[in-house]
């Protein structure tokens, strides 16, 4: 990232770690760097919520965005905003199409990414992003809604009146990027979403999103999760008639989340339950493993039967898919070109963007009209593939799943 010379941005790095000599010594060599923050390990291990809480304090800039220690994202982005904000000053939340990569290992095939053909930046309508975040609209196993600080730049406005609103914190539930989602999708006043992508989701072993469709590091991962934010958080009262559990998945994390989010702040959205169910049997069959899916398909039979009388329960259809050849799918669709995540030997995020990024227009040359963005409906390549815009459907091969993470300590 500090290969970039650009002035106009600052970069936080946040060390939350149990060995914090590491990330110390380290940091030394770019000491002399004015654009570099860094918030070492602090006297305790901090849960995600606290520590994502401190870096944002820590934060000075007009545009915040967040990124995982395993993932990557571009500094020009800064040009874009500052030419999007002259032009439509009401835009507070910019989101783009993300790349998904898996770190190389061992006895796992690499996945692919796909580069879109188009770079447009079109507004987004408000009630779009609340039909796709509260009702599950086009929902993947998550929904396509975007516009969380992570991996989506969020303005200083913004977020200073969340922060007002919501009880003098950024961040109040441990799954840190749905809580923001939530927020930023109910205060914000203009959107804005760019097809050219601007950043990489990154999984590895240590990553939460590595556990999707992994039973037994999907069980690990939630006790950690919730070892490391002190408490169970579905023991909260406002989950009482919600009968699922983040140990199911993705899913029913981002569900309890969301549950937590509507009873707490009197947020309706009729009709959503059948696409929740729906986004769930998605998730389900993630899991490639026969008797994995099994389970968790079990697992979602018994919340569905105990949630609203069992009503919804025919809407939860999960199909196994474990017998599907593996394979890495690389070639031209009419939205863009799907390359393997090692071309060109590529081993981490940044190399593999060295590669992509030169397939994409340079963002100084993305354009933004002097009379303003185009509305969605104004840019008809924009609406065509909402799905991947908005970061539900995962940018990669067959044999790979990668929602948004859920993750723990970051």
């Amino acid at each position: 990232m500090l290969r970039n010379t650009r002035a106009d941005v600052e970069f936080i790095f946040t060390d939350n770690s149990d060995d914090p000599s590491i990330m110390n010594d380290f940091m030394t060599r770019y000491a002399i760097d004015r654009r570099v923050i860094y918030l070492p390990t602090s006297e305790r291990i901090l849960s995600m919520m606290d520590n994502w809480e401190r870096t944002i304090h820590a934060s000075r800039g007009e545009w915040v965005l967040f990124i995982g220690d395993d993932d990557f994202a571009e500094p020009e982005l800064a040009g874009l905003l500052t030419r999007i904000a002259a032009v439509n000053p009401d835009i507070e939340a910019l989101a783009w199409g993300t790349f998904s990569y898996f770190w190389p290992v061992e006895g796992e095939m690499p996945g692919s990414v796909n580069i879109p053909f188009d770079s447009s930046v079109v507004r987004v309508p408000k009630a779009d992003l609340q039909r796709r975040m509260f009702g599950w609209q086009d929902s993947t196993s998550v929904p396509t809604s975007g516009f969380s600080i992570y991996h989506s730049a969020i303005r200083r406005p913004l977020l200073d009146r969340i922060y007002a609103k919501y009880h003098q914190r950024y961040f109040e539930h441990a799954v840190v990027d749905y809580d923001m989602a939530m927020k930023v999708i109910c205060e914000g006043r203009g959107f804005a979403f760019s097809q050219r992508s601007f950043s990489m989701f990154g999984a590895c072993p240590e990553s939460n999103s590595f556990s999707i469709g992994r039973l037994e590091d999907t069980k690990l991962r939630a006790k950690i999760f919730m070892d490391e934010f002190g408490t169970n958080f579905e023991n909260d009262s406002t989950l009482r008639d919600f009968p699922f559990s983040s140990f199911l998945g993705c899913t029913a994390t981002i569900g309890v989340t969301q549950q937590w989010f509507r009873k707490t702040y009197k947020v309706d959205f009729a009709g959503w339950e059948k696409n929740y169910a729906r986004a769930c049997a998605l998730n389900t069959e993630a899991y490639r493993d026969r008797q994995a899916f099994d389970v968790i398909k079990a697992g979602y039979e018994t919340a569905f039967r105990n949630w609203h009388k069992g009503r919804f329960l025919s809407d939860y259809k999960p199909v196994w898919r474990g017998e599907l050849p593996e394979m890495v799918v690389t070639g031209a669709s009419p939205q863009g070109m799907m390359v393997r995540s090692d071309i060109a030997g590529a081993q981490t995020p940044a190399e593999l963007w060295n590669v992509v990024s030169a397939m994409m227009v340079a963002p100084d040359d993305i354009e933004v009209r002097a009379t303003g963005l185009r509305s969605l409906q104004e840019e008809p390549s924009a609406s065509a593939d909402l799905i991947r815009l908005f970061g539900g459907k995962p940018a990669v091969g067959a044999t790979k799943v990668a929602p948004k993470k859920a993750a723990g300590r970051r």
